[in-house]
């Protein structure tokens, strides 16, 4: 494999697992349950990119994953920041202590990411060249167009 197509497939890689994670996590406003959100997401690629039924699995099975990450990473997100807080009521900043917290983050960050690599590897090599490229510029607008958005 060339170097550069290398680089593509990492890029697309990064930029359609980050799709997932922020199309499943935007859509918590509306108070669905994380089987809500991926259905609802999981239709929406589905008509956008013109899914056959093992795509359409395929995509879920992504979206399932990702969902139960953001799931896990959020059980102990109000005492993490119970702990910084506390962490910053001290008259010393505990540095032990706040790196410990980190290195749980990156911890769970490192178990996860091969599970959301294999699936969405799994849902990109269905995806016929058209539907690669409908996504590349998906991903492309989207990006531009939440950061002008300021988020």
């Amino acid at each position: 494999m060339k170097l550069s197509t290398k680089i593509i497939t990492a890029v697309l890689l990064v930029a359609g697992s980050s799709g997932v994670v922020y199309a499943v996590s935007k859509h918590g406003d509306w108070h669905m349950t994380p089987e809500e959100k991926v259905e609802f997401v999981t239709d929406r690629v589905t008509k956008k990119l013109d899914l056959d039924n093992q795509q359409r699995q395929n995509f879920t099975t992504l979206a399932e994953t990702v969902a139960q990450i953001m799931l896990d990473a959020k059980a102990g997100k109000q005492q993490q920041i119970n702990e910084i807080g506390a962490l910053l009521q001290e008259p010393s900043f505990n540095q032990a202590r706040a790196m410990e917290i980190v290195q749980q983050k990156t911890q769970m960050v490192n178990e996860k990411a091969p599970l959301v690599i294999s699936s969405l590897a799994v849902f990109l090599d269905s995806l016929n060249t058209e539907q690669k490229q409908e996504l590349q510029e998906f991903i492309k607008n989207h990006r531009h167009h939440r950061h002008g958005a300021g988020h």
